[in-house]
């Protein structure tokens, strides 16, 4: 049985190599995406830290309107006063169903970019290489190709990694040894299995969340457009033009005490809420700002519902967590790092693993 587990390692290792490098590079990458933002698009993502308040979010939204007769609110990204980001808005283009993305300065109301295509910025680009190996929305080809290969993927790591552990399951034994003084095979045996052993709870992670994400986006898809219904286009605003935003959320904070509201998804479609997303108040770092909502009538502002994580059970706030953990964005920049460089390390175990397979291969053939 072990043998025939490190056949399919190996094979599966040297089938899924490139798009799996691809993946984990380009994720490596977009754990420090805030810092590389802040680098390359200062004045645009970044500001700097202001001691004046922010304008309300209706002043704002007001501003916007101005600034972009042409769009419709979809969602938006807020930010606390004094923080070093603008805020994040997702704008759909009148007429049709196209997101894109512009920064806001909070503090004067001002476009720091105009309305841009998902992948225009650096970053951005790099988001949807990491996720759908730019092969979404491609003709002829399924719609989700890229979404279906992501999934395919994380469930090879996770193979990978739980096969790898198996095959030497007595890696503690010689898990610092490296005999640099042998021939190659065994200097890269040894680093094969020191960088995968080492690398490996973390990557058990990264495909467990990647994996749970992939399926969770496709999943919402197939549900709201199962029966080929396409996605609704925008002619006109799908909330009333005097609804008091500032007023919903400040009604937020009342029905979870301690709330912090972080992003805020206006109505897309017809019959959806205008909903506030935010932290409940917890001692968790794994639980993410988007966790717990409160709902409300997009005509007429009433409140719905609440869903506060603080309530639910474990399961519901193990899934919430599943965000933090797969970006390393829980335990600031020691884990960062952490998260960064394992994200490199799967170029070691194909070099190393692809040299291995390759000599074996080699020796079954001398023998027969």
């Amino acid at each position: 049985m072990r043998k025939t587990l490190h056949k399919w390692h190996g094979w599966a290792g040297i089938i899924c190599m490139v798009p799996f490098l691809v993946i984990c590079l380009t994720g490596s990458i977009l754990v420090f995406k805030k810092e590389i933002d802040s680098l390359l698009l200062a004045g645009v993502a970044a500001l700097e830290p202001a001691e004046q308040p922010r304008k309300s979010l209706n002043e704002l939204t007001t501003s916007v309107q101005q600034q972009l007769p042409g769009y419709e609110f979809g969602s938006w990204e807020i930010f606390p006063a004094g923080h070093d980001e603008a805020d994040r808005i997702f704008m759909i283009k009148k007429g049709t169903d196209e997101w894109f993305k512009a920064h806001l300065n909070p503090y004067t109301g001002e476009l720091l970019s105009q309305p841009t295509e998902s992948g225009h910025y650096l970053t951005d680009w790099l988001v949807e290489l990491h996720y759908t190996l730019m092969l979404n929305d491609l003709q002829y080809l399924p719609e989700h190709l890229g979404l279906i290969i992501g999934l395919i993927l994380s469930v090879f790591l996770l193979f990978m990694g739980i096969s790898g552990l198996i095959i030497y399951r007595r890696f503690w034994a010689r898990l610092f040894t490296l005999r640099w003084n042998q021939r190659m095979l065994a200097v890269f045996s040894d680093l094969h299995k020191m960088a995968g052993t080492f690398a490996s709870p973390v990557l058990l992670v990264l495909a467990i969340t990647g994996g749970y994400y992939n399926i969770l986006i496709f999943y919402e898809e197939w549900v709201e457009h199962a029966d080929g219904a396409e996605h609704h286009v925008m002619t006109e605003r799908l909330y009333a033009t005097d609804l008091n935003i500032d007023a919903l959320v400040a009604d937020s904070t009342k029905q979870i005490d301690g709330f912090k509201p972080t992003y805020l998804l206006f109505p897309y479609e017809p019959e959806l809420p205008f909903t506030v997303f935010g932290r409940a108040p917890t001692a968790n770092p794994l639980l993410s700002n988007y966790g717990s909502v409160s709902n409300y009538d997009p005509k007429t502002g009433a409140y719905l519902s609440t869903y506060n994580l603080n309530e639910q059970g474990a399961g519901a706030k193990t899934l919430d967590s599943f965000r933090r953990l797969h970006f390393g964005t829980f335990g600031g920049l020691p884990v960062k790092v952490i998260w960064s460089l394992v994200g490199v390390l799967p170029l070691l175990l194909s070099i190393t693993g692809t040299y291995i397979w390759w000599q074996r291969r080699k020796k079954r053939r001398r023998r027969r």
